[in-house]
């Protein structure tokens, strides 16, 4: 009787060691996914409430070419000017190779920032324009696309002004 008392005893405290070697390893990696859950969502809800539009295109031809786009700003959520700096413009003529346009070099932008908080605010309209656009003959076909860093998207293929 008294070997089974010290057995018991022994299999009950070998049971509860087990089980809080369990508890350090598997809370841990349940409270990460949490975490991991968590900064997902908060990308997710940033990217659907970043929303803008484009509302004009400007082309001239060569020599003197010169594009540039409007676009206002639509969604939920204010960009700063540090986002809009790290921006992609996408930009293609005539059915050339697409390159890659990056600020300062490939494209400068405006700001009808009214408040001047350094922010493209909801309702306020950025204008961007390609630096260097290469020849540009009438009627070629333009493709202009700007991307947010949290991976928002719009595109536009146009033509230029007469």
């Amino acid at each position: 009787m008294a070997g089974e008392a010290i057995s018991s005893s022994i299999l009950l405290i070998g049971a509860a060691v087990g089980a809080a070697f369990l508890i350090a390893a598997i809370l841990p990696a349940i409270f990460s996914a949490g975490d991991t859950f968590g900064a997902v969502s908060k990308s997710a809800e940033n990217k659907m409430t970043t929303d803008f539009r484009i509302i004009n295109t400007y082309a001239s031809v060569s020599p003197s070419a010169n594009v540039t786009v409007w676009m206002k700003n639509v969604g939920a959520n204010r960009l700063s000017i540090y986002d809009i700096q790290k921006s992609d413009i996408f930009y293609g003529v005539n059915n050339a190779q697409v390159t890659d346009l990056s600020y300062p070099d490939g494209f400068g932008y405006g700001l009808t920032d009214t408040t001047n908080n350094g922010y493209w605010d909801v309702g306020e309209t950025l204008q961007v324009s390609v630096k260097s656009p290469g020849t540009i003959n009438n009627g070629d076909p333009i493709y202009f696309s700007f991307t947010t860093p949290n991976g928002v998207r719009r595109l536009t293929t146009f033509s230029t002004n007469i």
